[in-house]
Order: structure tokens, then C-alpha cells, then sequence
């Protein structure tokens, strides 16, 4: 194999990049997936994230027992492929609105693809690995970093391409297409498997040498077993594995050994792993609580996954070349176990960071109201200011002002009076004695407003939840003074169209036709936006509205009410504050996992390989089989 080394690279490369690309855009998006479309809520939709990526990580035991007892890696990673290019499928189909049983059959997708994934997983490295012999030590060392370059190139166009699939393209009469953002990797894993088979004549392809893990098991409960009996004999060995010398050749004894004592070694290997996951689930979380606008450009939160990918293929060389020569002339994390432990203790610092990041993040979040209080959001749309006076309140609201009611004491009646000053208003209005009733942890909305005769109040239900996916929750209260069809719709237009409906309207009297109501909140990306009404009867009136700018995370309330000429007045609202804290402040904790990834997984993966016997019978099913339980690469 000495003279195809380099077109072994060439086609292996190749093709992993194409089939990395395929696993990770899946997770790419699981998550948001799962709490906005399934409608899980964070603590669900991070332990199903979890979940299958466990199964990811648990399947490729089976995975390798098939290789090694029937198929040979080769086989298996060819038909496997199969499996998880149907997952995909099934997820595309699942995520189609109203097609399918949406949760249960992604969740029979999920499993698939985590099938899938168990039976190729395995096999990946240690078949690259096959590709070398002996006197090929640096090679060797050189493909796994050339490997794990692919996957997170892989990973790097993936996880930028998948949310822009996923949030910027509408299909299915959605304001999203999961279907494309899931659909896209079983395309490209028809296309992985294509190159792959094409590769073939380049490939050493090693036959199956037997289930080596039942030989394992059974060596070490034969010694275990001979060894107790021995003892009531007064039999000693040097270790109790030599007491299976009797049955099992001493070549598998000593594999047996050597894999134990590396496994020992690896008992901090599923904490990393449930740490480096979250970068899927909790850090992607924490991303739509934070601010991603940079330069006219909004990062979303599932792209800066991407800094990891990234990052890795920055440091690859710069670890290689730079960082590992000038640590070894200062004799530092020279062995692998060194890097290793260094590696997990650059992990656990991100997480550190990433903790004093979120308390940050959770002083800017808005103060939900406590048992037994209420908030209400009072919006002065008249055409002039007005005096509030209550038991709780006494106050003066310009035209167009908003005012928060904090703390306010719940399941109780409030009497609001509402009166215009003279000689501020062109209009004189009667004073006006309002109710206000609210419940325990309300939330509430109002709007004053007028006929230009008389004050009008519009309340309705509102919330302080922020958006997920670091869009924006946009509502229209309006109020006209001619007539509206009930199925007239408001149009955004801006980074992506909207259309909003009209969902209640109201006609006061009979005599002056006013259109009093508001819609619901309509999540939309943060952007600048043009506003326009136009009535379902196409010879009625239509009217554009002036732009407005709405930002990550923040609740918006645009009112539209006549002015004292009677013209259209509008007004953004804020009732909801943006997201205050840059989602760029997560780049100190990507760069060092990224780095604790380099030193832990990149050096992890190549022990795992070395220290396997390079000869012998059991040589290929050791590795192989070996690989699947304390396999080091991310994949997902």
C-alpha cells in the first residue's frame, strides 16, 4: 500500500468530507427543531438532543460487532449508509406540516439515522487507518489529522448552510423548511456513497476476522473462573488474565490486557463528550437569548456552531507546526496521556466561562411578575396627551408614549380615569373611567386611543417571552376611522415577507364606522421592515405605512390610530427589550474547547489506534472493534 498512500488520501477525504457533511446537518438544527416545531420546551428538547446522540455514540458497538463477524468494514459502511440516507428521509417527510404524525415519526427518523450512524461510525477511522503498514508511523499520524480536517470542513459548511436552509427559505406555506434542512443530507449522502464505491479499487479492504468482542468477554470470564478455582488450589499467576492460558493463545491475552489498561485510562471520556455535545443544545440555547447583529449582518444562533469547525481547522496545523514543537522544547505535553488530561481541563474552562457568561445573560432577561402581581403595558395612541389617575398610578403620557405598570396587585379592580388636558389637545374629550382587572402572573396590553369624538380603550392578553431562534415577536394594534374587511391582512415586507391577519374587529356605532382591534404576535427575523394594509375588496382603501426596525430577541407592539387631522399615526413599542448581550461573547469558550478537542479527541483517536497490537491475527478486529466504544471524533 506504500506506492497509494496518496490516492488513498485523495479518495478517503473526499468522500468522509461529503459524509460529514451529511451527519451534521442533521444536528445542526435538532434542536431548534425540536422547541419550535415539535414544541418541546428546553429541558425536553435538550435531553432528546442528548438521547440520540447517546444512541449515536452506543450504536457503533453493534456497528463494529457486524464488521468484524460478517460484513468486514468495507460492507458495512457501504449498506449502513443506506439506513441513515432513509433517516434522513423519514425526518424530511416528518417535518413536512400536516403531512405526516409529526413528533412520532421524527422520532422513528431520529432512531434511524442514530442506526445508521452506529454502523458507520465504528468503522470510518480504523478502515482510513488499514489503509497503512508498517514503516508508515508518521503517515498514519498525518491521515487521522487530514481525517479529522475533513469532518470539521464538513462540519463548517454544514452547520453555516443548514440554518439558512432552515430559517431564510419558506416552503410548505411556512415561514421556515425543516423539510430542505433535513432533506438536503440524504441527497448528499447519496452522493458520499457514490465516491465512496468509485474509491474502491483504491482501498485495502481487509476480510472480517471474527467478533472479537465475544472472544474478549469469553477470555476474561473463562480467567475469572479458573482464576478462583486456582487460588482454593493455591495456583498464583502474575495477572489474572494468564490463568486463561489454558483455553485462549497467549496473543490474545496480552490484546486483552492492552485494551483494558487503555480503557482504564478513558473513564473521563463520556464526561467530555457530555460537555463538548452541548455546543448542540444548551450553548445553541444561550445563543437565541444574545445578540448576533455584526456590520448589517445577523448571525443565527445555530451558525455559531460553526465556530468549532472552524477553529479546528485553523489549529490543526497551527498545533501541529507550532504550539506541540515549542511545548516539546520546554518538555511540556509531550506524551499523549498529557495532552489528553490537558485537553479535559481546557473543557471544563470553557463551561466556567460559559456559566459567568449566562448569569450575564439572565440579568438582561426581562423580570416575570411574581404570585399574586401583574404588569400591564399602557400605550397612548389619542391624539393627545393624557392624564392616568388610579389607586396605584398617577401619571402624564405624551402622544405615542408607552408606560410599564410593574408589581401590579392582581384579581383586583382597578378604576382608571382618563382625561385630556385643555390647551393641549385640539379635541376635547369627556373623561373616561376605565375597570382594570388582571390575574396572578398576567401580562397585560392597552391601548387608548379615539374616534376623535371620544377615548377608546383596546386590552388584550400579552406575554414577555422572548422568541426563540433570536427572532423578533412582532403585534399590530390598530384603529381606523373607515372601514376594513375582516379578512384583510397586514403585509411585512423586509428580510422575509409576512402576512399578518386582522383578527378582531370592532364596529363602535352606527353612525362612525371605527375598526378597533389587534393581531397576535407574529414571529419574524430581525430586520427593517415596510408595513402595508390592504382590504380584502380590492376597490377599498390600502394604505403603506413607514419603515420600522426591529432587533434579535425583542417583543415590539405597533400601534396605528388617527392623529387630531385624521391621519394615520403609527409608533413602534417596545415591551420587550432586545437581546443586550453579543452572541460574539461566546467566542472565548468555542476557541477553548476547540482547543481542549485538539488536544483531547485528535490525540485521543490516534492512542486509541496505536496502542492496539500492529500484528498478529486479531490485529484488524482489535482496532476496529476497539474504535467503536472510546471512539474520539465528533461527528454529530
Amino acid at each position: 500500500m506504500v506506492e497509494n498512500i496518496d490516492e488513498s488520501y485523495s479518495a478517503k477525504s473526499v468522500w468522509t468530507l461529503w459524509y460529514l457533511n451529511c451527519i451534521r446537518f442533521v444536528s445542526a438544527v435538532l434542536t431548534l427543531y425540536l422547541t419550535t416545531i415539535l414544541l418541546y420546551d428546553d429541558d425536553m428538547a435538550t435531553m432528546i438532543y442528548h438521547v440520540f446522540s447517546m444512541a449515536c455514540y452506543f450504536t457503533p458497538v453493534f456497528g463494529a460487532m457486524l464488521a468484524d463477524s460478517l460484513l468486514g468494514k468495507f460492507k458495512t459502511i457501504l449498506y449502513i449508509s443506506i439506513l441513515y440516507a432513509s433517516g434522513n428521509i423519514i425526518l424530511a417527510l416528518a417535518s413536512i406540516p400536516n403531512f405526516l404524525p409529526m413528533a412520532a415519526i421524527s422520532m422513528i427518523g431520529l432512531f434511524t439515522v442514530a442506526a445508521g450512524t452506529g454502523g458507520i461510525k465504528p468503522c470510518v477511522s480504523a478502515f482510513g487507518g488499514d489503509q497503512f503498514g508498517p514503516g508508515q508511523e508518521r503517515d498514519l499520524q498525518r491521515f487521522f489529522s487530514l481525517f479529522y480536517l475533513s469532518i470539521n470542513a464538513g462540519s463548517l459548511l454544514s452547520t453555516f448552510l443548514t440554518p439558512i436552509l432552515r430559517g431564510d427559505v419558506r416552503c410548505f406555506g411556512d415561514n421556515t423548511c425543516y423539510p430542505l434542512a433535513f432533506g438536503v443530507p440524504a441527497v448528499l449522502m447519496v452522493i458520499a456513497l457514490i465516491l465512496f464505491i468509485v474509491g474502491r479499487s483504491k482501498y485495502k479492504i481487509i476480510p472480517p476476522q471474527g467478533n472479537i468482542v465475544i472472544k474478549v468477554v469469553k477470555c476474561i470470564g473463562h480467567a475469572l473462573r479458573r482464576r478462583s478455582k486456582a487460588i482454593k488450589e493455591g495456583i498464583r499467576k502474575d495477572h489474572w488474565l494468564n490463568y486463561a492460558d489454558d483455553k485462549y493463545d497467549t496473543k490474545l491475552i496480552e490484546d486483552v490486557k492492552a485494551v483494558l489498561y487503555v480503557l482504564r485510562l478513558y473513564l473521563p471520556i463520556p464526561v467530555f463528550w457530555a460537555l463538548f455535545d452541548q455546543q448542540g443544545s444548551r450553548w445553541t440555547l444561550q445563543a437565541t437569548r444574545m445578540n448576533g447583529e455584526v456590520g448589517g449582518f445577523i448571525v443565527k444562533p445555530d451558525q455559531m456552531q460553526v465556530i468549532n469547525p472552524l477553529m479546528i481547522i485553523a489549529f490543526i496545523p497551527l498545533f501541529e507546526y507550532i504550539i506541540y514543537p515549542l511545548l516539546a522544547k520546554c518538555n511540556l505535553l509531550i506524551r499523549p496521556l498529557q495532552r489528553i488530561t490537558f485537553g479535559g481541563f481546557l473543557t471544563a474552562t470553557a463551561f466556567v466561562i460559559a456559566g459567568f457568561l449566562q448569569i450575564k445573560i439572565e440579568n438582561t432577561l426581562p423580570a416575570l411578575p411574581s404570585s399574586g402581581l401583574s404588569q400591564v403595558a399602557l400605550i397612548n395612541a389619542a391624539p393627545c396627551p393624557l392624564n392616568i389617575k388610579s389607586d396605584f398610578l398617577e401619571t402624564k403620557l405624551a402622544v405615542n408614549q408607552i408606560y410599564i405598570i410593574k408589581d401590579l396587585e392582581s384579581n383586583v379592580s382597578h378604576n382608571l380615569t382618563f382625561t385630556s388636558t385643555p390647551g393641549e389637545c385640539d379635541i376635547k374629550f369627556e373623561p373616561v373611567n376605565y375597570v382594570l382587572q388582571t390575574s396572578s402572573k398576567d401580562v397585560q396590553a392597552m391601548m387608548v386611543t379615539s374616534d376623535l369624538s371620544k377615548l377608546l380603550i383596546h386590552q388584550v392578553a400579552d406575554t414577555l417571552k422572548k422568541p426563540d431562534k433570536g427572532e423578533v415577536n412582532v403585534r399590530i394594534f390598530y384603529n381606523f376611522l373607515t372601514s376594513v374587511e375582516t379578512n384583510s391582512t397586514f403585509k411585512l415586507s423586509g428580510p422575509k415577507d409576512y402576512e399578518i391577519p386582522i383578527q378582531k374587529v370592532t364596529t363602535l356605532d352606527n353612525t362612525s364606522i371605527t375598526v378597533l382591534g389587534s393581531t397576535e404576535y407574529t414571529r419574524v427575523l430581525p430586520g427593517v421592515y415596510s408595513l402595508s394594509l390592504l382590504n380584502s375588496n380590492s376597490s377599498g382603501f390600502s394604505v403603506k405605512l413607514p419603515d420600522f426596525q426591529v432587533k434579535m430577541g425583542g417583543g415590539y407592539i405597533f400601534t396605528i390610530a388617527p392623529n387630531h387631522k385624521s391621519e394615520l399615526s403609527t409608533k413602534l413599542h417596545t415591551v420587550v427589550e432586545p437581546n443586550d448581550v453579543s452572541m460574539f461573547l461566546q467566542f472565548p469558550q468555542y476557541i477553548i474547547i476547540t482547543a481542549g478537542e485538539i488536544m483531547f479527541s485528535i490525540t485521543g483517536l490516534e492512542f486509541s489506534y496505536s496502542q492496539v497490537s500492529s500484528s498478529g491475527h486479531y490485529h484488524h478486529s482489535w482496532r476496529n472493534c476497539f474504535q467503536s466504544p472510546v471512539l474520539i471524533f465528533h461527528i454529530l
